[in-house]
């Protein structure tokens, strides 16, 4: 049950009757000489009709409020920095907080904002901030749970959008953990005996020790009666934080900006993107212009405001902008002080390469070359890559790879054109020797990217690459195909003579034929309440023969009266292979909730050049509380002889991880599939279970909490001693999480329900939710006359449980002992309450205490 209310720590809902008075004397008229706002106890009486014995001197003033700790939403000058739990101290205008001067920093303030605010050390107290930054305040808004930091914006440091400082970065809790995914399958066939089994299995692996991540990434596969284990990578890898960097060791592979990636087993330094504020990531244009006064500055794109703020007189310059697009009209309005509006447009775009003005971006990398395919050639190697954003929407990158038998360096150049859109060209020139043979070449490439907004057509990118025919990128050189399949295989890729002979004749291929040209396009098109339509297509040639790969893919999705439709058209061709494929398919997707609750049928059929027809009719949909079971049912039928078929499926997200099963049949074939993903995580706290992981992960930390829900997490919930793993949060972003407090048991409550974490790349963040085990109870007290308004509290261990008294001496404590002492105090009197719970402690205990 959450703390996260107007009552501090444990002051719960059985106290109903208190909450009612405080209503009841809210409404009553405020005497209208006093200089501020004030409720007078006398205008409170009794049912007799004779004066209330009463003490609210701690809510007789507006905001009047209890002391205690909250958890508090911090905002810095109307901007969301974090949460936190906050001890707060009656104050003169109401609760005060007890803050340090880090916290004020970590916030934003800026370290020498005032000489008083220097001579502070980080972990000093700091009860009147006031006096030591002029115009400071702070204002604590109960019902919102909200603390409001009010500071001059001359002592704010300026900071990006969406800044989070590294001193906020967490490299989280030492953990130890595997990522594991099962999935195997049991084939039965009229052809042969027996059944054919195959299974496989992968597993990542890692440890995390302060900043430093080791990662293992090993496969199983059994098919047939053969056993195979598969060590993929092995790396160590950590953040070097002033740099915005990452540093790996170990079995990797470069970036693809500027060369093709490849594997190398070595050392890699190069820039996290993922350090940046989310408002520096990627490119967007520098907004400049000219402001004759104080005046707003907004910018909008597709009609969403993506920055407002004011700036002061003279030219100024906008670079944090938060596009919603790659590409797109940016529209400027510049309001004066004195009403006047001016406006403009800035039509950008980008392809994948530019970067912001004045962004440098770099990788290094050294090692050896590691063949993944087969191949024996393992050069040692240099690369080195860099790209940098200049003014007036432009960035240049180039790079080099030295190695024994393979030279080769790229130069380029992007540039945004406003409204024409966005390209780059760049040349790679290579020096390669092969089979005793020296080979010199060069590759061209031209890319466009461009959004047409009044059509709503997206160009996401069209590029096209010509090489000469001595032009090897440094896979080809060192025979990265060696041992890969061709593309539009048909073989049986469990059948080992037929694989082998297939990668034998694409290797000699390969060899004999290097990239020649390549051209590609993606293009998306809108068309408002009548769908959408997308193409994606490319054709690859090669040196020495005529024919080419080609792939198309054409669709249109729309919807009418709930109903989903969609149409699809693929084409793929391999110059390996002189046939081609093609397939039409249409899909039906109508909403059957009227007769089960998040359910759908699921019509669909398809035709390709063979001649081969399918169609299907099926029932999918969700099923429970968080939507955890998945299902579908499906019956069809195809031509040439084949035949009816079916299948059915069943997923299942639990707390644990994830269980898939499957059954599906034809004419001669009958198969049973199933499958479970999940991970395990090892921490200072214990061993916990948990859903399929990412690679950066919280761990939830909420001691004897059994079964919380953590909300927005479908499944997650605590184990039997309050732990959960997050699978997936964003690495150096704030991620609030928070639990469900409906679904705490009855002898356990939260001091917080929320809580926020920033970790760093890889990091198992910590969520410690503080919680107070033991019974809840209504005391109610004889021997004293206890005002109306007394504070009571009861210690267990070291936590404190409070309450207020009502008018007829009642008080509801939660968190509490089975034996103990209730102490109350008001203005001017105090007594103790010795108590003694009976067994049954589930539920809420009622208990009568001799207070004196």
């Amino acid at each position: 049950m959450s703390m996260r209310q107007n009552i501090p720590l444990t002051l719960r809902p059985a106290f109903q009757r208190t909450l009612l008075n405080m209503v009841i004397l809210a409404a009553i008229p405020i005497n209208d000489v006093a200089a501020e706002d004030y409720f007078d106890p006398d205008t409170v009486e009794r049912h007799s009709g004779q004066r209330a014995n009463l003490d609210l001197s701690t809510f007789s003033r507006s905001g009047g409020q209890a002391a205690g700790v909250y958890n508090a939403d911090v905002y810095l000058n109307d901007n969301f920095v974090g949460s936190k739990s906050i001890r707060f101290e009656p104050g003169a205008k109401g609760l005060q907080p007890l803050l340090m001067k880090a916290d004020f920093m970590r916030w934003g303030v800026k370290e020498n904002a005032t000489p008083a605010f220097v001579k502070i050390s980080p972990a000093q107290e700091v009860t009147n901030i006031a006096a030591i930054i002029p115009q400071a305040q702070t204002r604590f808004d109960l019902s919102q749970q909200r603390l409001n930091v009010s500071i001059p914006q001359e002592y704010v440091r300026h900071n990006a959008q969406g800044y989070v400082g590294p001193d906020e970065w967490d490299d989280g809790v030492n953990a130890l953990f595997m990522n594991y995914g099962y999935s195997g399958a049991n084939n039965w066939s009229d052809y042969r005996q027996g059944s054919d089994n195959n299974a496989y299995l992968n597993l990542r692996s890692g440890i995390n020790l302060g900043a430093w991540r080791a990662r293992n990434y090993t496969t199983y596969s059994h098919s047939q009666g053969d056993d195979k284990w598969n060590s993929i990578n092995t790396y160590v890898q950590r953040d070097i934080k002033p740099w915005k960097s990452q540093l790996v060791l170990g079995e990797s592979y470069t970036p693809s900006e500027v060369f093709d990636s490849f594997p190398f087993r070595g050392a890699q330094l190069y820039s996290d993107d993922n350090m940046q504020p989310e408002s520096l990531r990627g490119f967007a244009p520098v907004v400049r212009g000219i402001a004759q006064s104080n005046a707003q500055v907004t910018i909008r794109q597709d009609g969403n405001i993506i920055w407002q703020a004011y700036v002061p007189p003279g030219p100024f310059a906008i670079n944090d902008l938060y596009p919603t697009s790659a590409s797109g009209d940016l529209e400027v309005v510049i309001k004066e002080a004195n009403g006047s509006v001016r406006q403009f447009v800035q039509p950008f775009s980008a392809v994948p390469i530019m970067q912001r003005e004045g962004r440098f971006k770099y990788a290094f990398t050294a090692g050896q070359y590691r063949s993944t395919g087969g191949s024996a050639k393992k050069p040692g190697f240099i690369q080195g890559t860099g790209i940098y954003g200049l003014p007036y929407s432009s960035t240049v990158y180039g790079g080099s790879i030295l190695s024994g038998d393979y030279t080769s360096a790229s130069v380029g150049v992007g540039k945004g054109l406003g409204l024409l859109g966005s390209i780059s060209l760049d040349g790679t020139f290579a020096n390669a020797r092969l089979m005793e043979e020296t080979h010199r070449g060069g590759s061209f490439r031209f890319q466009y990217a461009k959004d047409f907004a009044m059509s709503g057509t997206t160009f996401t990118l069209a590029g096209y690459r010509y090489s000469t025919s001595g032009y090897y990128d440094f896979n080809e050189a060192n025979g990265y195909y060696a041992n890969t399949l061709p593309p539009g295989f048909r073989g049986n890729p469990n059948n080992r003579n037929e694989v082998e002979q297939a990668r034998r004749e694409w290797r000699n291929w390969r060899y004999s034929h290097n990239r020649r040209s390549k051209s590609q396009l993606n293009v998306n098109q809108s068309l408002g309440d009548y769908g959408s339509l997308f193409l994606s297509a490319y054709q690859q040639q090669y040196w020495g023969v005529t024919e080419k790969e080609r792939s198309l893919t054409l669709g249109y999705n729309t919807s009418f009266n709930a109903i989903n439709y969609s149409f699809n058209y693929s084409y793929s061709q391999t110059p390996f292979y002189t046939n081609h494929d093609q397939i039409f398919s249409l899909a039906v997707q109508i909403p059957f909730d009227r007769f089960l609750p998040k359910s759908w049928l699921n019509f669909s059929g398809s035709t390709d050049n063979r001649d081969k027809t399918t169609g299907a009719v099926g029932l999918s949909g969700t099923a429970l509380a968080d939507n955890n079971l998945s299902y579908s049912v499906q019956q069809g039928y195809t031509n040439q002889g084949v035949g009816a078929n079916g299948n059915a499926s069943v997923n299942y997200k639990a707390r644990f991880g994830e269980y898939q099963a499957g059954y599906n049949y034809s004419r001669n074939t009958r198969q049973l599939n199933y499958g479970a993903t999940g991970g395990i995580v090892v921490h200072p706290y214990g061993v916990t279970l948990s859903q399929p992981l990412g690679d950066t992960m919280a761990l939830v930390r909420a001691e004897d909490a059994e079964a919380v829900r953590v909300l927005n997490q479908t499944g997650v919930l605590t184990d039997g001693r309050g732990y959960a793993v997050v699978p997936n949060v964003t690495p150096y972003r704030r991620t609030s999480l928070s639990l469900d407090a409906n679904s705490l048991g009855d002898n356990v409550d939260l001091l917080s329900d929320s809580q926020t974490v920033v970790p760093t790349q890889g990091a198992v963040a910590l969520a410690n939710y503080p919680t107070v085990s033991g019974a809840k109870m209504v005391v109610t007290l004889r021997g004293r006359q206890v005002p109306f308004g007394a504070r009571a509290s009861v210690a267990n261990g070291e936590t404190l449980s409070h309450g207020i008294v009502d008018d007829k001496q009642h008080v509801y404590l939660s968190g509490v002992p089975s034996a103990g002492v209730v102490k109350v105090n008001w203005k001017g009197g105090e007594c103790q309450a010795p108590f003694t719970l009976g067994k049954a402690q589930f539920g809420v205990n009622s208990v009568t205490a001799q207070c004196r």
